[in-house]
């Protein structure tokens, strides 16, 4: 874990400058517009200002990686199964079942054929909550041309006995994009038989302002592949049925936190302006009418503006180099929101907590330890995994050392 220093290694000033810090988080966007939790948006800052001194960050408690699995060709997602062994998507459309043990990655039979263009291949997985009864799974993937591609989801049985797919049925198909970059794609079930898709702009920016198309939206549908009644643009003629919310860039993590009801995204802003959002039923987060980043020559992006009426602000951002977020877990804490975030660009996984009055504390662990995190995911029991990428991408579990003061990582 790291904490805030200016150039100095971690004494006793620490705490005093890692309150000023939080107190910077919290307040850094006071005279904009609040987010969905009620305050303005909180931020870290990713360089310091011109004219202030450099932050330095230093080495606090650490958590300890446990190699599990791999090398897996690119792995993109992480699923739990009740006996204890895992499911690792990989990128290039292989589904594989990894024993308890981390050992014998066998490849499942019956996955569909992807498109692995730009950012395409087999992108998420998901466990159905009856697992245990039904055997169900669902995962995402790119299909189509590069410059005609779409987002699908399948639900299919898994018989690991036979190791193979059955009663494959394909659940959605995204409207098409002329580019296979920014593509989304993360997925999360709820308990009510619900699931969420999200679908990134393509690099093409106006379309996530236009209900007529899917994207820079995140989508719901029943797990039967219906659509629910009661989204919001259901009866809206010519909007596409199953928007949930829209004006997203490129989100990447996806998480539903079923005691409070709520949906979180995280999601890559253009340079600088990675964005935390609490995603809200019918809501417009803004791209690329608002940003906290700028066009990649560093040029203002539309007018520049960060908040206008009737567009959602971010909870959390980053500015004003990116970390790249991608995967996202929520703490199941009822006491109060803890969010994991793996990053790519940073090489570092986050974790926010938020207080009374919206207070963020941001801590930074196993930064440039393991290389870019594809994704972060808690078992059942509470431990921590996270997903390197790469052509040898790792499966790491993440211990805290026995004895050791400071923070847990066992919820």
């Amino acid at each position: 874990m790291k904490c805030i220093l200016v150039g100095l290694r971690c004494v006793s000033v620490c705490l005093a400058l890692a309150l000023l810090f939080a107190t910077q988080l919290t307040l850094a966007a006071s005279d904009t517009q609040d987010s969905p939790l009620g305050c303005p948006p909180s931020r870290t800052l990713t360089a310091p200002p011109s004219g202030e001194p450099e932050l330095v960050l230093a080495e606090g408690p650490r958590l300890v990686s446990e190699r599990i699995a791999g090398p897996f060709d690119q792995p993109r997602s992480l699923g739990f199964l009740p006996d204890g062994s895992y499911l690792v998507a990989e990128r290039p459309g292989r589904l594989l079942l990894v024993a308890a043990t981390g050992e014998a990655a066998r490849a499942i039979g019956g996955t569909p054929e992807v498109t692995t263009v730009g950012h395409g291949g087999l992108i998420d997985l998901a466990v159905d909550p009856g697992y245990a009864e039904n055997g169900t799974i669902y995962f995402s993937y790119l299909v189509g041309r590069e410059e005609a591609s779409s987002i699908r989801v399948m639900k299919a049985k898994l018989d690991e006995r036979s190791e193979a797919l059955s009663g494959q049925q394909v659940l959605f198909e995204s409207t098409p994009g002329s580019r296979s970059d920014q593509i989304g794609g993360r997925i999360v079930l709820t308990p009510d038989g619900y699931l969420f898709l999200t679908v990134g702009d393509r690099w093409l920016n106006e379309p996530a302002q236009d209900l007529t198309n899917h994207l820079g939206t995140v989508i719901r549908i029943r797990t039967d592949g219906s659509i629910p009644d009661d989204n919001p643009f259901r009866w809206r003629v010519g909007a596409r049925p199953e928007i949930w919310s829209y004006g997203h860039r490129n989100p990447q993590g996806l998480a539903f936190d079923a005691t409070r009801g709520e949906l979180w995204s995280d999601e890559h802003g253009p340079k600088g302006g990675d964005e935390l959002n609490l995603v809200l039923r019918g809501h417009n987060y803004g791209w690329p009418l608002i940003t906290y980043g700028t066009d990649y020559t560093g040029l203002p992006i539309g007018n520049g503006e960060s908040a206008k009426p009737g567009l959602e602000q971010p909870v959390h951002y980053w500015a004003p180099i990116s970390v790249a977020p991608s995967g996202l877990a929520l703490e199941p804490n009822p006491l109060q929101r803890i969010v994991w975030i793996s990053t790519l660009a940073g090489e570092t996984l986050l974790r926010l907590t938020f207080g009374a009055g919206c207070t963020v504390r941001e801590e930074h662990f196993i930064e440039h330890r393991l290389g870019r995190l594809r994704d972060v995911r808690i078992d059942p029991n509470g431990v921590l995994y996270v997903l390197t990428d790469g052509a040898e991408g790792i499966l790491y579990r993440l211990n805290r050392p026995a004895g050791e003061a400071g923070d847990k990582t066992h919820l």
